[in-house]
């Protein structure tokens, strides 16, 4: 089975977040959070786009879907994260958090929050119960990404590394070369992991191993991945790597 990479060569604002379903309620729409405008757009395969929230948003960046559609998204602004139903109706699901960025979610249904000022991956229960999941080895963490094992990828940003953890938080430097502000993370359906480096205009290609290779180049400071399967998809959500950040502005936290 073939996947396609897509990389941003563009200075995006906000995250799109691929959604590939059997459900025909929520196929092939594309959920894409404006920062500047503190919303969240919504297109069908077409590109016919409208306002999806508008409300509960502050600075949104990353946005992941859960099992039973509801689309969370992470609002450093305020430092909490959104959720909203289908038709757009939003409720604050967590609070407190530090700067949140990238978002995942595992198999278990947990969902898994990069605080990029506080250098901690937090994990969510359903029921919005939270613990910290990991707080050492990171650096300005920002994209997640889980492989088919359910081990946790991390990109930290700060530090220009790829940390792996198991699922009970216990880390280890996956990749520590080819890395220049790593931001946005990806599997393709052989277990290799993409990562786009903001800050040198590349996309790295690591094997299981953590050994890496120029995947591509002479990119404009690419900030997202998502993996194209052609198949038609059998699980309820095949988006990987859903991170973008800012865009026309540098990866740093605004005043």
């Amino acid at each position: 089975m073939k996947a396609f990479i897509r990389a941003s060569a563009l200075g995006l604002v906000g995250i799109a977040c691929f959604l590939f379903t059997h459900d025909r309620a929520h196929a092939d729409y594309i959920y894409v959070s404006n920062a500047d405008a503190d919303t969240i757009m919504k297109f069908d395969s077409n590109g016919n786009g409208s306002v999806f929230a508008n409300s509960g948003l502050k600075y949104p960046t990353g946005l992941a879907f859960d099992g039973s559609g509801y689309l969370y998204a992470a609002n450093p602004g305020d430092d909490t994260i959104e959720r909203f139903d289908p038709s757009g109706n939003g409720s604050v699901f967590a609070t407190g958090l530090s700067w949140p960025t990238g978002l995942a979610f595992d198999g278990s249904g947990y969902l898994y929050v990069a605080n990029w000022t506080n250098n901690t991956v937090e994990r969510f229960d359903p029921n919005g119960n939270r613990s910290v999941f990991a707080n050492s080895g990171l650096d300005n963490p920002y994209g997640l990404a889980f492989d088919s094992s359910g081990h946790l990828y991390v990109a930290n940003e700060a530090g220009n590394t790829i940390m792996k953890f198991d699922s009970n938080g216990n880390g280890a430097v996956f990749a520590s070369s080819g890395l220049n502000q790593p931001v946005g993370l990806a599997f393709d359906s052989s277990g290799y992991l993409y990562v786009a480096n903001y800050g040198d205009n590349t996309l790295e290609k690591f094997d299981l191993n953590g050994n890496g290779s120029v995947f591509a180049s002479g990119l404009g400071q690419p900030t997202f991945i998502t993996i194209q399967v052609p198949e038609p998809a059998t699980g309820s959500l095949l988006a990987l790597g859903i991170l973008a950040f800012l865009g026309s502005r540098r990866l740093r936290r605004l005043p």
